[in-house]
């Protein structure tokens, strides 16, 4: 139950992270909601974007999925949001509604939300060692510059080589994993910022750790009743 007292305007009402989003999702919202455009199912349709994307009403759902577990759906007034980013097959989203106003008003106590949902993407993972600082070791590893070398041919000739060497930390090729967006380009140069992170908790200097982005993908508002 939601205790009207406790919530405080500027802070985080309630909070949510979904994912990472599967492709056979996509095909099930579609046939449900009737939207059946290609973009979100066939790569070749969606080879303007880079590959297929979430239908946008799809994540703007899961907003209404976090207000209803947090207040109950009968208590839900509205929602809504304006899309900013692409969401796509392997995102991590997570969803935020920041308490913006409380009040009174026809004898209900009403709360007004701010709502932001963040799209994570992951384009490196790997496991490493080092005996650096947590601070330096993720700064060092969001400003190394990854490259991918590939050369394949249809008789099978292939050479492909993924070139990751963060000064001052010990990574191996065989430990490192390149995900999807970082072949397909996703990512936009002077928009979007890639940070890293540890994945799990450390093992003495052994870590595993994820270069990601994270993004807006909708910014919105909503409001709720609190019984």
């Amino acid at each position: 139950m939601v205790n009207w007292d406790e919530l405080k305007e500027g802070e985080i009402g309630t909070s949510m992270t979904y994912g990472p989003l599967m492709r056979a999702e996509f095909k099930v919202y579609a046939d449900a909601g009737g939207d059946q455009n290609p973009i979100h199912q066939d790569e070749f349709a969606g080879l303007f974007n880079k590959g297929i994307i979430a239908h946008g009403l799809y994540t703007h759902a899961m907003i209404g999925k976090m207000l209803v577990d947090w207040v109950g759906a009968e208590n839900v007034r509205k929602y809504g949001g304006r899309m900013t980013g692409m969401t796509r097959p392997g995102d991590i989203v997570t969803f935020k509604a920041i308490v913006t106003k409380k009040y009174e008003k026809d004898g209900e106590k009403l709360v007004d939300l701010d709502i932001i949902t963040t799209t994570k993407t992951y384009y490196l993972r790997g496991r490493a060692k080092s005996n650096l600082s947590d601070e330096e070791v993720l700064k060092t590893l969001a400003e190394t510059p990854i490259k991918i070398n590939i050369d394949f041919t249809a008789t099978g000739e292939k050479k492909h080589e993924l070139i990751f060497e963060p000064k001052g930390i010990d990574t191996r090729r065989k430990d490192l994993m390149a995900d999807e967006p970082l072949v397909r380009d996703w990512l936009r140069a002077g928009k979007d910022i890639v940070t890293a992170e540890f994945i799990g908790k450390k093992k003495g200097e052994k870590f595993k750790f994820g270069i990601v982005r994270n993004r807006d993908s909708i910014v919105g508002t909503g409001t709720v009743a609190i019984k």
